[in-house]
């Protein structure tokens, strides 16, 4: 028979042929199980792979709480607001643009936002340049100002926007680039019109915040030139001196120290010229 081979540990209180030290009062100092295993398979499982497919529910658990824990925010899309929340998984986005109800949806709050960015490039103004200006211009001035509104809306906001949305015209958020567009044909399209600040004044006291038209500058140009008339008829006749009463007394005695042939001179020149403001009505 093989003897079984012992290796001696020298220490203290140690004999192998007996039964060694008793460790079952002491748990830390014994060995694990070769079939044990610390997961507990209630949790997630450990990625022990480093992909991170493990930890993946995890990290989206966390990101909602976080997100739902932010609450509702608001962002500003041109001259509009939108509420931005997150809700049963999803991020949302609310609000109105250029008359019109939006509302948007995406899994993330970053592609939320992108789509937010295009509606935003949607409905931007265009602001002509100069030589966009100048085409405008020559339409105004060739007789053709329908042509010429229509075609500064389409370079404003776009030749899809423009044609796809009948309501531009009352569209209450576009009223003041309607007014512009108004202001600026008609001006070009009216040789005798006036760039003065009295003008200006004038007509927007005559508006009075109505939707500006051509028609309605019309009418406020030539009630601004009556308006200025009266004013300059009040001016010249304060500038003009009154008579002065004739006094019968003096002039009998300044008659009295002329002689004959100077009497006779003067009632001459008086008919004379009375005979010629006549011949002049």
């Amino acid at each position: 028979m093989t003897a079984t081979k012992r290796e001696r540990i020298t220490g203290l209180g140690y004999d192998p042929n007996f039964g060694g030290i008793d460790l079952s009062g002491c748990p830390s100092a014994q060995d694990w199980p070769k079939d044990a295993s610390f997961i507990d398979d209630r949790f997630a499982p450990m990625d022990t792979t480093g992909s991170g497919h493990g930890s993946a529910g995890l990290k989206k658990f966390i990101a909602e709480q976080a997100a739902e824990g932010e609450g509702a925010s608001v962002v500003h899309v041109g001259e509009s607001e939108f509420r931005i929340f997150y809700r049963d998984g999803v991020w949302n986005a609310d609000g109105e643009a250029n008359g019109k109800r939006h509302r948007y949806t995406a899994s993330d709050k970053d592609t939320l936002m992108g789509k937010l960015v295009v509606l935003a490039k949607q409905t931007a103004i265009h602001d002509l340049t100069r030589g966009e200006q100048l085409q405008v211009i020559r339409l105004c001035q060739n007789g053709q100002k329908h042509e010429a509104i229509g075609y500064y809306l389409n370079l404003a906001l776009g030749q899809g926007r423009y044609a796809d949305d009948a309501n531009v015209i009352t569209n209450p958020e576009l009223l003041p680039l309607m007014n512009e567009i108004a202001e600026f044909t008609w001006f070009h399209s009216t040789p005798q019109a006036q760039n003065t600040d009295e003008w200006h004044a004038y007509k927007e006291e005559f508006l009075h915040g109505r939707p500006v038209t051509h028609d309605l500058l019309d009418a406020a140009f030539e009630a601004f030139q009556d308006h200025q008339k009266q004013n300059r008829y009040t001016l010249l006749s304060s500038q003009v001196e009154e008579p002065k009463p004739v006094d019968p007394r003096a002039v009998a005695a300044s008659l009295e120290e002329m002689t004959d042939a100077q009497v006779d001179a003067a009632y001459k020149g008086v008919a004379r010229e009375l005979a010629q403001s006549y011949g002049r009505r």
